[in-house]
């Protein structure tokens, strides 16, 4: 120990103890800004001919809604071969976060009824810091209804030009199935998170989910016409990844089309 005598050492040790205690009592979105934190990213491609897309069945309020070319969007596939609105998102319980997302989360989150259809079709919400705002742009009137696990159901009438603030008070390990009961076509879903580790891929199958934290965390991919993406890679839809800090690309990720038959 050198020059270090023991009563040194001893109130050393007892202030290395007392500081630990404390870090290790920190709250999990407070960690501090010395941690390593890494980007996910990659980009899910449909490995085969896209689907053609099913025109869908418009018998109410036909004079506005059935002006408009309404399709099915429960499988998405841009022309590059992309494959949208797959969700991925952290699986692992207690997950730390980047006290920099906390700083810069929206207030709220929109689903907007526009042009007969939910607008996004897919969508998630970190549920203990966000509102869910919903909207009708439409000139009729619409309902949108939701029953998440273990939450208050939803049931939600909007008159023209209505609005609406819902707030989720548990987190949900799948999406939520959001429906209007006015037209039976309309259908959406929203995923409330715990966290806010979670991506949806865009029109050409991209996604990049921010300032993980590093090491290993498990993942969850969902796809509306399977619900867990099984593959040979990810069974159950689940994937174990180990993260470093910086960006961890995952590449081109083609997906069979037989992994998304319902």
């Amino acid at each position: 120990m050198g020059n270090i005598n023991r009563r040194q050492f001893v109130a050393g040790s007892a202030a290395a103890a007392g500081a630990m205690a404390s870090a290790m009592a920190m709250p999990r979105t407070a960690r501090g800004a010395d941690d390593a934190w890494g980007d996910l990213k990659g980009r899910l491609v449909y490995d085969g001919e896209a689907p053609e897309r099913k025109k869908l069945v418009v018998d109410k309020d036909v004079e506005c809604c059935g002006k408009f070319d309404i399709r099915d969007e429960s499988l998405m596939v841009g022309e590059d071969g992309g494959l949208q609105n797959v969700y991925i998102y952290v699986r692992t319980k207690d997950v730390a976060v980047c006290p920099d997302l906390e700083k810069s989360c929206k207030e709220q989150v929109l689903l907007d009824n526009r042009d007969c259809i939910f607008m996004p079709h897919c969508m998630s919400i970190w549920a203990s810091k966000q509102k869910y705002y919903i909207v009708n742009s439409d000139p009729v009137a619409q309902n949108v209804a939701f029953t998440p696990l273990l939450d208050t159901p939803a049931n939600i009438i909007l008159p023209v030009g209505g609005d609406a603030t819902w707030h989720f008070k548990r987190a949900q390990r799948a999406p939520v199935p959001i429906a209007c009961n006015y037209h039976p076509w309309e259908s959406a879903y929203v995923l409330p998170l715990d966290h806010p580790y979670v991506a949806i891929t865009g029109k050409d199958g991209s996604f990049t989910i921010p300032k993980l934290p590093v090491g290993e965390l498990e993942f969850q991919i969902w796809h509306e016409r399977v619900t867990y993406l099984d593959t040979k890679d990810w069974p159950k839809g689940r994937m174990k990844m180990k993260l470093q800090a910086g960006v961890n690309d995952l590449g081109i990720i083609k997906i069979p089309p037989s992994a998304l038959e319902k």
